[in-house]
């Protein structure tokens, strides 16, 4: 028989290795009977005795079966099994298909059992006490979760590791700590970027968004794909993800005296700001008279009820079934083409009782298996960085431009350049409600805000 290539020799393993499992996890293969001989199976499956032999000792470490010398190879029983928390934000059921990652890893792991709990958005405090009450063993963590954690001193909560070597290094540098390891394994990633409708371009004859546009660009392609029926542009005013680039697009950066009061060193760093909110109360072309929520604009996007909105690529798996057509481009640029950068990664809970359980599920998100099952199925950006730049999403209506991530990391951003806490950023962001709805002007919005901060 032929020697097979590499990807024939692989399939036959994995054929051989699936198949062994799910007659045994579907009983088939009961506890206390033998599999067929190593001879016959590797007749069954066209692998060598030896090839048979590295796929049973496979079986063996995941407790499946038993090799009982000079007898042959039994069904274990079945293992207890050992429940796995999960803190998830429930966001990733769509943008990692985190869902289907779950049940392949059970079926690959029949002694441990994943429960899922819904983790709760930009609530770091309360996610840390889950940790330290061991109410949960691993959890996903935003960078902007993480950096409360890094201000009061709590990365003690979770487990460290060396850097991983296979992912983005300057995502990798949002996880870092003092001691060089990363206290969060980075999962997905992802710029955020403007989406828009193609259609909604031509039928004006307009040039479609390119990196050579700015604000004012973009503001005259929307008064013209604006219509009676449709807006030009949408976001969520009120959005962590959204609202900082408008401050890190111009540099801007906060300085304390020595009460503690915040000001901003050049008024014109707040000149994308003041722009941003005069296009959002020009007639037809934001749609302010509703209240949205935080997932709106693609929602409003899909229904072709507006024509831009500026979104991420985890979002754009909103539009995987959209039924026209439609493409994304980087920001328009101000003082830089910055743009925010959000990223998600996979920290075990130092305090958990299930430990090596808890770490087998994390490596597992982070294996490249499941980082290119998140490729091919999604528009989401897995942080493995040769499962993204090797692949491509198996997806229909994919956007042109889906790359254009490579071109955007000179240009990645975080809320860290502010120097704000955690705290500030929060409060910020409520405070701009007022500034947005031309309650205060920039002044205004600098005392408001100083009004606000705790002593």
């Amino acid at each position: 028989m032929a020697k097979p290539d590499r990807n024939t020799f692989q399939n036959r393993l994995n054929e051989m290795m699936n198949s062994i499992r799910q007659n045994i996890l579907k009983g088939v293969y009961k506890p206390g009977d033998f599999l067929p001989a190593e001879t016959a199976l590797a007749d069954q499956f066209l692998l060598s005795k030896n090839s048979v032999r590295l796929v049973l000792e496979k079986l063996v470490d995941d407790g499946l079966i038993l090799k009982i010398p000079r007898v042959g190879t039994q069904v274990a029983s079945r293992p207890q099994q050992t429940v796995v928390r999960f803190g998830v934000y429930p966001s990733l059921y769509e943008e990692a298909n985190i869902g289907q990652l779950i049940a392949r890893f059970q079926e690959e792991h029949p002694h441990i059992r994943i429960e899922p709990l819904k983790l709760p958005y930009f609530q770091a405090e309360s996610v840390k006490q889950l940790l330290q009450s061991g109410i949960v063993d691993v959890i996903t963590l935003n960078h902007i979760d993480y950096a409360h954690f890094r201000e009061n001193d709590n990365l003690h909560v979770l487990e460290h590791y060396p850097e991983p070597q296979e992912v983005y290094p300057f995502l990798n540098d949002l996880f870092a700590t003092e001691e060089g390891t990363v206290a969060v394994r980075p999962f997905i990633f992802s710029p955020v970027i403007l989406c828009y409708n193609k259609e909604h371009f031509r039928q004006r004859r307009l040039f479609e968004p390119d990196s050579s546009w700015d604000w004012h660009d973009l503001r005259d392609a929307l008064t013209k794909v604006s219509s009676p029926d449709r807006f030009g542009l949408f976001f969520h005013l009120s959005s962590y993800t959204r609202w900082p680039i408008f401050f890190l697009q111009n540099r801007a950066e906060f300085r304390r005296d020595e009460n503690g009061r915040l000001s901003i060193e050049d008024p014109d760093m707040l000149g994308l700001l003041r722009f941003i909110r005069e296009l959002i109360h020009e007639d037809g072309l934001f749609p302010l008279v509703m209240s949205f929520g935080e997932h709106d604009a693609e929602k409003l996007f899909k229904q072709q009820k507006v024509s831009v909105i500026l979104t991420t690529y985890y979002r754009l798996n909103q539009l995987i079934d959209a039924d026209f057509p439609f493409d994304i481009a980087q920001l328009p640029k101000s003082r830089t083409h910055d743009t925010q950068l959000l990223t998600t990664g996979i920290a075990v809970g130092s305090m958990s009782a299930r430990k090596d359980e808890a770490r087998c599920f994390a490596d597992y998100l982070l294996s490249e298996p499941s980082q290119s099952f998140i490729r091919r199925h999604s528009f989401s950006l897995p942080a493995n960085k040769w499962i993204t730049e090797s692949a491509q999403p198996e997806l229909p209506n994919k956007p042109a431009r889906l790359e254009l991530h490579r071109e955007l990391i000179p240009h990645y951003a975080t809320q860290d350049r502010l120097k704000l806490t955690f705290d500030e950023i929060q409060l910020l962001g409520g405070c701009l409600g007022q500034y947005f709805s031309r309650l205060v002007d920039e002044d205004g919005l600098i005392r408001l805000f100083n009004k606000q901060l705790k002593p």
